[in-house]
C-alpha cells in the first residue's frame, strides 16, 4: 500500500495493518520464547531476552495465549529485522531485542486462526 509520497517522501512497505497485542501472548521459537508486541496478517514482532549467545530461530513459530486459550503451531516465518530495545548495560548480560518476522505461505486455516487471534488478542486503538 503506497502512502502519499509528496507528504512523506517515502513509500510504505507494509501490506497489512499492524495491531498491538495484549499482554501475555507468547511466541515459541524452538528453544526461545518471546512476548508478542504486534501482529498483522503478514507477520509478527516479538521481544526476546538475549543473553551472551544470539538466538538461532527455526523456520517456524508457535503462538500461544492462556486467556482466552489460543494455540497455533508451526507458522512459517522469516526474520526481517532485529533491534535492541533496551540499552546495553555493563552490569548485565541481559539484552532485550525486538525481532520482526514475516509469515511464510499460510494455509487458509492458519490465516483464519491469525484473524481470530487479531480479533481477540489485540488492542482496539491501533
Amino acid at each position: 500500500m503506497a502512502v502519499n509520497q509528496e507528504s512523506t517522501g517515502s513509500t510504505e512497505r507494509r501490506r497489512y495493518k499492524r495491531y498491538k497485542v495484549k499482554d501475555e501472548a507468547y511466541a515459541f521459537l524452538g528453544e526461545e520464547t518471546g512476548t508478542l508486541v504486534d501482529i498483522s496478517q503478514g507477520g509478527v514482532a516479538i521481544h526476546c531476552a538475549v543473553f551472551e549467545k544470539e538466538p538461532v530461530f527455526p523456520s517456524h513459530l508457535d503462538l500461544f495465549t492462556a486467556q482466552p486459550h489460543f494455540y497455533l503451531p508451526n507458522i512459517p516465518i522469516a526474520l526481517v529485522s532485529e533491534v535492541q530495545t533496551v540499552p546495553p548495560s555493563i552490569f548485565s548480560l541481559l539484552r532485550i531485542k525486538r525481532f520482526s518476522m514475516q509469515f511464510g505461505t499460510l494455509s487458509d486455516e492458519q490465516l483464519a486462526r491469525i484473524d481470530a487471534f487479531i480479533a481477540n488478542n489485540t488492542l482496539a486503538d491501533n
